[in-house]
This record gives C-alpha cells, structure tokens and sequence, in this order.
C-alpha cells in the first residue's frame, strides 16, 4: 500500500520544559494533523472491503442481518465512482459475495447496482472465523498495491471457530497493508457476545481506530456511511511517528491516547541511528491523533540546557521530513520541575480510567469483590468528572452506582458479563484535549505535585510513571543518588 500523492503531515510536541537535575521521565504528547485537502482528490486509488458477518448467530434475531444487509448497502452506495471495492460474507471461512471471483470491482453505477443484488442472496449460516476474513480482505487489497486499503468488519460474535494463535496469525499478515473499523453488534439491553479482547486488538494493529458496540440496529446505516466518509477522504497510508534522540534520551514507551488508546511501543521499527518509526496508519484531511511518548532522560548538572530528541512524521514521500525539536532544561527547583502539563494530565486521567476500569472486571471476575467495587468505583468516578455520562451508564450495567461523584458502587449480584463488553472497548475510546478550548491561547499550568514515592521510584507527577496509580496522600520521597 503505498500513500496517495498530497502534502506531509504535521506535527507539535506539548510537554513541560523543565526536569530534575538526577533524570526523570520526560512526558510528552505529539499531535499528528492530516494532510491539507487537495483540490483535485481522485478515488482510483482508494480500495475498501466490507467484511459482514453471516454466521448463524446474525439470523437470532433476524433483524440484525437485515440491518447488516441495509447497512452494506449504505455503504456502496456512499462509495464514489472508481474506488476499488468488494464484500465479503464471513462465517467459518470467508467467501466473495460481490464480485463473485476473488477480485476488487470498480464502483460506478453498474457494480454498486450488482453488489447490492448481490447481498439481497446473503443469509446466515455457520460458524465465525475472523482471521479468514482479514486474509480475504488482505488477498484482494494485494491486487491493488497502490491503493490505500480499508476494511469495515462487523460482527456480532467471538472468533469461535478459529485457534486464537491463527487469529493474531492473520492479523500479523495484514499489518501494513490495510486499516480496519470494527463494528460490533449487541442487543438493546447491552448484551454482547463479541469477545472486546479479540476486536481491540485487530483495531491497535491495524490503524489503532476505535471499537464501536452498536446496540440500536436503526443507526448501523448511518455509522457504516460515517465509516465511509472518512475512508474515502485519505489521502496518506502507512504513515509513521518517527522519534530520533540524542544520547542523553531513551524511548520508554510510544502510546497513542486520542481518539482510541493504543500501545504502540512494541511496533517500533529502527529508522536510523538512535531513530524509530511507529506505524501510524492512513490519513485523510480531518484526522486529527495525539501520541503520549515517554522518554527516559540522563541527569545532568542544574542550570544545564539541552536538546534531546526530535519529533517527525514519515510519509514516504521522499522528502526528509519537518522535524520538531525537544528542549528541556535540568534544574533543582521542585516546583519548576514538579509542574505537569495540561496535555498530559489530560490523557493520563482518561488512560487511568481504563486501567481502573479493567483492573477491577478482572477482580470481579475473580471473585475479589472488595478490590472490584474500589477499581470499578474509581472507573465511575473518572468517567462522571470528565463528564463520560454515557460510560457511567454502561458501567451501570454490571454495577449498582450510589454516588458517581464519590466512585461508590455495588457490584450486581448475579451479574451476566456480556453486559460489560461494551463498556470494556468504549473506555480506550477518548475524548480530544483541547477540543473545548481555543488552542491558540497558551495553556494554563497544571496543579504541581510535590515529589512522591510509589513502585520504589520517585515520581514528580501527578501519576505514578511505573504503574500509572494516582498520586496519593503520604509516601516519603526516596533520597537522591
């Protein structure tokens, strides 16, 4: 898949400018913009393949396929002409539902008419194997190397008819070639019987885009032509954030936080002498995705200035990309260095709220009722105060909330799990910092937090850097070295 010809990314760094004199990790989130829009956008080289589940549970009841089938067809029709495309009809094996042969079809009045013939015919039957899906779709995007390629996946099961081992399998033999949007279908009550860990991670792979659970069947059209809209406006694929440093600077972690979190440290690929790329995935003209990257900085003697690494984007278009410098400054003025920024603050909460979140389902699970109801409660409280109405909600389902606010709740007693697997995708889904506020306006400081001892570190922030536990009350501060 190679990028579509249009101008370079952009990016900016936020971060605080200074660190303690005995070295610290330096917290930093880089803001990706799309590309400019073109004046002359062409569509012979996008490619899109609608993955659709036909396995027997989509006929119980039948108005998911018929919703399914509709919701295909909204997308064809929304596809422009000269877009390569296909369908595909995925049970334990994935089979071509439009063309007929293993082949990408042009979209033009005549095929989308043809394909939407075509998926009047399909019906439910049979088991689920996702990774046979992704392969198909990999195998059809194969013949268009110069397109950017896209798949939508929907699906209202686990992948029970396939080895887990095959599934990462086939999601490893799509890396690179194509980027997906999982949509997930459960009931109106919130019963789900998708697995989130199986779909989360073929979204962080491929394009790191957000999981939706779709509970009301009405909307699915409408989601598959927003899906669309945004598919079809990319003009960028396999773009990489890349990060050069000196030697005073190591990557500790790479991890996109907005509008889904994704961790992307293991991805990295070496670019260079003390330089590594990490895939990005494909952009149109309204992305907008922001990266926490944390880099682990020597000590240095107070009053010291340096520049320690680079911050870029790598499109492939031969041209050596714009980079943006990080600069710090060592001191001994905890107030100065105790000081968090705005940004990282911000998506430390909401990456905080998942690990709250999942922590205590697993200990739920578990029978650790006490430690559920103190993780869950905090998972409730961080949704209420940044105002996740909606999480709260969910997170209702398996639990009893009695002050939001406060984070107190009582596990429900007999409680079915399928009520949490929405609630276990929607919480990496992240709202934008800055979105509410003008961004050209300097932003104002973040309470500073006196230096703290948790994981037998000394932390500076308002976040533990080892585990990402909150600053608490207490903890002397380990002496210095």
């Amino acid at each position: 898949m190679k990028p579509a010809d249009g101008p370079p990314l952009a990016v900016t760094a936020h971060h605080r400018e200074f660190l303690p004199a005995d070295g610290a990790v330096l917290d930093v989130i880089a803001t990706v913009h799309g590309p400019q829009p073109a004046s002359n956008v062409r569509h012979d080289g996008l490619a899109e393949v609608i993955l659709l589940d036909t396995s027997g549970s989509m006929g119980a009841p039948q108005a998911k396929m018929q919703a399914a089938r509709q919701a295909s067809i909204a997308a064809i029709d929304a596809l422009p002409d000269g877009v390569a495309f296909a369908v595909v009809a995925g049970t334990g094996t994935a089979t071509m539902v439009f063309p007929a042969e293993v082949r990408l079809a042009v979209a033009d009045e005549r095929t989308r008419a043809a394909a939407r013939r075509a998926l009047k015919s399909v019906s439910p039957h049979g088991g689920t194997a996702i990774g046979t899906w992704l392969l198909l779709a990999r195998q059809l995007l194969a013949t268009r190397p110069d397109a950017i390629g896209h798949a939508i996946l929907l699906t209202d099961g686990r992948n029970e008819s396939q080895h887990p081992d095959d599934l990462r399998a086939a999601v490893q033999e799509c890396e690179g070639h194509l980027t997906v949007d999982c949509r997930a279908i459960g009931s109106a009550d919130g019963v789900h019987d998708w697995d989130a860990a199986e779909l989360l991670g073929i979204a962080e792979a491929l394009g790191a885009n957000p999981v939706v659970p779709v509970e009301d069947l009405a909307g699915l059209g409408d989601e598959f032509r927003t899906v669309l809209a945004r598919a079809m406006a990319r003009r960028v694929a396999n773009a990489r954030l890349r990060i050069r440093t000196t030697e005073l600077a190591r990557v500790r972690f790479v991890k996109q936080v907005h509008p889904a979190i994704a961790d992307l440290t293991g991805r990295g690929e070496p670019a260079g002498e003390l330089t590594t790329g990490y895939p990005i995935g494909a952009w149109s003209p309204q992305d907008r995705r922001d990266y926490h990257v944390g880099l682990e900085v020597d000590p240095l003697a107070a009053g010291t200035r340096r520049r320690i690494g680079w911050l870029s984007v790598d499109t492939d278009t031969g041209e050596a990309p714009a980079e943006v410098p990080l600069t710090v400054e060592w001191t001994d003025d905890v107030l100065s260095h105790s000081e968090i920024h705005p940004s990282v603050a911000f998506y430390t909460v909401q990456q905080d709220y998942a690990t709250a979140f999942h922590s205590g389902l697993a200990a739920a699970r578990e029978g650790r009722i006490a430690e559920a109801e103190e993780k869950l409660g905090r998972a409730v409280a961080l949704a209420h105060a940044t105002g996740k109405d909606a999480d709260v909600q969910r997170i209702a389902r398996i639990v009893d909330v009695h002050d939001a606010a406060a984070g107190l709740v009582r596990l429900k007693v007999g409680v079915d799990w399928r009520l949490a697997e929405s609630s276990r995708v929607v919480v990496h889904t992240t709202t934008r910092w800055g979105a509410a506020a003008d961004e050209r306006r300097p932003p104002t400081p973040a309470p500073r937090v006196a230096p703290w001892s948790h994981c037998g570190e000394r932390q500076i922030g308002a976040y533990c850097q080892v585990c990402g536990a909150a600053h608490g009350t207490g903890g002397a501060v380990p002496e210095r070295r």
